[in-house]
């Protein structure tokens, strides 16, 4: 994928504030060039970091983000046959987000908080500055980003918070539902004025 190949994908201009999406919801799609042995890191590290709660806990903690992917290629097309694939001169890393907000906040909260693990994924690839100054990384962020054409989302009007709130406000129901079935009308009065206060934060 050549320089201008990739000018082509991003179209004509970026905007700084992100591609709007619908309801709540704001994608962010970025491509990015590595150097090879840093394709080679990626590829040792990112089975650990998968499953490692000192890298996904913070991410977990913003609690805006519904949901991040990132994936590594070097030839296209990705999923052809390898006889009919072209070897790129670089690897590349993709990477696709949803969250809620305006794309500048979660380029600066990813700055701000986990501005090592960010460059734990891009301290190999071409042209990254660093997560500070934060003007510099999202400078780079928004030089790399393509725009998000099609995209989809299950709950376009809920924003993350809302829909964590919403399943947990449904086990807690469940199993209220499940321990005051059998009570007589006066201590169900009381469970459940008990229940609402236990459960008003998710209402």
């Amino acid at each position: 994928m050549s320089g201008q190949d990739l000018h082509r994908l991003r179209g004509a201009g970026s905007v700084a504030s992100g591609m709007a999406g619908p309801g709540r919801i704001t994608p962010i799609t970025i491509i990015s060039p590595v150097r090879r042995w840093w394709a080679w890191w990626l590829r040792l590290t990112w089975p650990l970091a998968r499953w490692n709660p000192l890298v996904v806990r913070p991410l977990i903690r913003l609690g805006f983000i519904n949901f991040a992917h990132w994936s590594l290629f070097d030839r296209v097309p990705a999923g052809g046959p390898r006889r009919d694939r072209r070897r790129l001169k670089q690897p590349y890393v993709l990477f696709q987000s949803n969250f809620n907000g305006p794309a500048d906040l979660y380029i600066d909260a990813f700055s701000l908080v986990v501005r090592g693990r960010i460059w734990l994924l891009w301290g190999g690839a071409y042209g990254y500055p660093g997560a500070r100054p934060m003007e510099h990384f999202r400078g780079f962020i928004l030089e790399k980003q393509v725009p998000t054409g099609h995209y989809w989302s299950a709950y376009p009007d809920g924003s993350s918070r809302m829909v964590v709130s919403a399943l947990r406000l449904r086990d807690a129901v469940d199993r209220f539902g499940a321990e005051a079935a059998q009570l007589p009308p006066d201590e169900f009065a009381a469970a459940y004025r008990y229940f609402l206060g236990e459960v008003q934060a998710h209402l």
